[in-house]
């Protein structure tokens, strides 16, 4: 109890950067991945455009995290001869590769919709763009929304990947606190109690949108 009273600023310190990293790469994740899980769907691209969003899918999701941070971190930014921080680039990266598995998500709930649907929103005169926001998206969510969930509490876990680059998240606190003190299970109880806090949060913002009533949940 000690250990944890002394260091539990940086601990909070290192949680905060947990948090800012999984909204940050959750953000990109969502917007890109469900873009193109629309755009790669059987009503809506072509036939070209849908082989190359499976070739993306294919390599985001094939290749490890891990791996991809280490290419984001160290080959990327050498490339571009820039200096981009820890951070940014595992973020990026996490993002990419989740938006792999949302694409692939989304897609799949697209294409789920009956062609009745397509056709008559088609019938009735609505775009291309009015007939996804308001017909075929509401109904795809519905469908969607478990997996997404999944998928986004799985990224919050991948957040600890950040520790291996340097970056000063919870779980790096936690080990430079075990460095220190030589008593790893109070640090490491505290840090899951707190991944098991974010993914509590997470499952209640959930529920009170479904009970909010959109995309049909009462």
């Amino acid at each position: 109890m000690n250990v944890i009273t002394s260091y539990i600023p940086l601990l909070l310190q290192g949680a905060g950067v947990t948090l800012g990293a999984w909204l940050l790469a959750g953000s990109v994740s969502i917007v890109l991945g469900a873009s193109l899980g629309i755009i790669g769907s059987e009503y809506v691209g072509s036939k070209k455009l849908i082989q190359i969003i499976r070739v993306y899918t294919f390599v985001t999701k094939g290749i490890p995290a891990y791996v991809q941070i280490l290419i984001a971190y160290f080959i990327v930014p050498a490339w571009l001869g820039i200096n981009v921080s820890g951070f940014i680039s595992a973020s990026f990266a996490l993002a990419l590769c989740s938006s792999g598995y949302v694409t692939e998500i989304v897609r799949a709930c697209i294409n789920a919709i009956e062609k009745e649907q397509w056709d008559a929103c088609f019938v009735l005169g609505y775009s291309l763009q009015v007939a996804i926001q308001r017909i075929i998206a509401p109904q795809a969510m519905r469908i969607a929304l478990p997996a997404l969930i999944g998928e986004l509490e799985q990224l919050l876990k991948s957040t600890s990947l950040l520790a291996t680059i340097g970056v000063t998240e919870i779980t790096r606190a936690g080990m430079n606190i075990i460095s220190r003190e030589l008593d790893p299970l109070p640090v490491y109880f505290l840090i899951a109690c707190i991944y098991l806090g974010f993914s509590a949060i997470l499952n209640m913002l959930i529920m009170y949108a479904k009970r909010g009533g959109r995309y049909g949940y009462r």
